[in-house]
């Protein structure tokens, strides 16, 4: 009897102590969010296997982990990606913390497991897999590592906004298309979003919703599917939203906004704050929305990482000023990137930022290597004014890179490379080539750019011409200069005839 007693006390107490255990528990995590102690919050609607692997096994997930991680470097020497990608998706899963997991696993299938593939369509399928990893996964339960948004916006900058996979222009095309879903134009209607219902149950409210959202149905059509438009029911979807004036339009933006937060995580609010301060951007191109994850990660950033990212911005930007006009026709399969030369006071605004809050010789290299390429750009688009206050800015800030030479000497280096070392087949080359250039964009309707193209050829048949009487770069640099000058003159009154 004094057992059983003594047993139901001991029962009794645990109750107690678990009981009291929990009460305290909040505390203790209002504690380590005030002193900084967790870098996200806690784990909330998880998926059941996640929070099995985080609660139950404990402290054991970290040593099963381990032996995983021996295992993927081994996958990793024998080339097998496949086989890794699962085998990264669990460890992920037994560390939701371990931001570096993350990391690799998205780089991996960004990569690796992309470039296995022949076809651009199987590749972009893992690059957005590893896209969707980091942000999906690896930003949610790490929300303050500034690493995951770096890597993020890298994956943007360098695997879709520059050149060196193969797939690059399918990377871009299809991202192209799957923005425009989104919005008409280069970006969202911030105003009209913002006076968009934002949950469902607002959306019900608004008068006639429900008929609309009924007959969407009755025709299979799902207007809360992140399959929108829905594929082989675009039509009808059309004649039904336009049978509901304005309603139909409230709708249609509200499965936008949605797709935008809840899809693609991107808030419309932090979008305007970057354009307020940025300047426009173009959200149909990779290299916007590096801009976008490199921004969100500078409040969680300092030293190195805050300038990594920093740099980020600028750089994207830099890259968006170099290819941010696409011309793509479908019927043609032809997508191509052209410069957008009116971005360019907003990077400047970018480099000018970072240059002043740090200042190193990387970063001014980097904006010299910027305003040289700008220079050779609005020449070639035909602002030729533009280009000469370029140049004004370089021997302003870089009096070592352009020395004493003058505006039409820089841009001959810049155009055709140092002249000491051009032959006169380079020059005939380089006249061909800006010929065709003229032409190419004249048949495109960039008439600007193919008056600057033309404008190009115009200079190189000039210098060809001297070099015909005499060796031009034997002169003494005064007697050059006047030359020049002179071809400069002729070149200008051909033009204005």
């Amino acid at each position: 009897m004094k057992r059983n007693l003594l047993h139901a006390f001991f029962v009794l107490l645990g109750i107690a102590l678990l009981w009291t255990a929990g009460t305290r528990h909040p505390g203790l995590l209002t504690a380590r969010q005030l002193h900084q102690l967790d870098h996200a919050e806690p784990l909330e609607n998880a998926p059941p296997l996640l929070v099995f692997t985080t609660v139950a096994l404990g402290g054991f997930s970290g040593v099963l982990s381990d032996l995983m991680w021996v295992r993927a470097a081994q996958l990793q020497m024998e080339g097998n990606y496949l086989e890794l990608v699962q085998l990264a998706d669990w460890i992920t899963k037994l560390q939701p913390r371990f931001a570096q997991g993350w990391i690799y696993h998205a780089w991996n299938l960004a990569y690796n497991v992309s470039v296995m593939f022949p076809r651009p369509e199987d590749r972009w399928r893992w690059v957005r897999h590893g896209i969707e990893l980091l942000r999906d996964g690896g930003l949610r339960y790490n929300p303050a590592h500034p690493t995951l948004y770096r890597e993020m916006a890298w994956i943007y900058q360098h695997k879709l906004g520059m050149t060196t996979d193969a797939a690059h222009a399918y990377y871009k095309m299809a991202w192209a298309q799957e923005m425009a879903r989104l919005f008409d134009g280069r970006g969202p209607d911030y105003a009209a979003l913002a006076a968009t219902p934002s949950t469902r149950s607002a959306l019900l409210r608004v008068p006639q919703m429900q008929q609309l959202i009924e007959a969407l149905r009755e025709r299979e059509i799902d207007p809360f599917t992140y399959q929108w438009p829905p594929a082989g029911k675009w039509d009808e979807m059309q004649e039904i939203l336009q049978s509901h004036p304005g309603t139909g339009e409230i709708l249609l933006r509200h499965v936008q906004l949605r797709m935008l937060m809840d899809r693609y995580r991107l808030a419309p609010d932090r979008m305007l704050e970057i354009e307020q301060v940025i300047g426009p951007l173009d959200w149909r191109l990779p290299q916007a929305h590096a801009v976008y994850w490199a921004w969100s990660g500078i409040p969680h950033a300092s030293g190195w990482e805050a300038v990594m990212l920093d740099r980020m911005i600028f750089q994207s930007m830099a890259e968006a000023f170099r290819q941010g006009i696409y011309f793509f026709s479908a019927e043609e399969d032809r997508f191509i990137p052209s410069p957008a030369p009116d971005l360019l006071p907003y990077v400047e605004r970018a480099f000018q930022r970072s240059l002043m809050e740090y200042d190193d010789d990387t970063m001014r290299t980097a904006h010299l290597n910027f305003l040289n390429h700008a220079l050779v750009v609005m020449f070639t688009h035909d602002r030729e004014a533009a280009a000469r206050a370029i140049f004004e800015q370089i021997r302003s800030h870089y009096p070592d890179a352009s020395g004493a030479t003058a505006f039409q000497h820089y841009l001959l280096d810049q155009l055709a490379g140092t002249p000491d070392f051009v032959t006169l087949p380079d020059v005939a080359h380089r006249i061909a080539q800006a010929l065709y250039f003229s032409f190419y964009w004249q048949a495109l309707g960039d008439d600007a750019r193919a008056a600057g193209y033309q404008h190009a050829a115009e200079w190189f048949w000039h210098y060809q011409a001297s070099q015909d009487a005499f060796d031009y770069w034997e002169l003494e640099s005064g007697a050059r200069e006047a030359v020049l000058n002179d071809l400069i003159s002729d070149v200008s009154k051909d033009r204005i005839r």
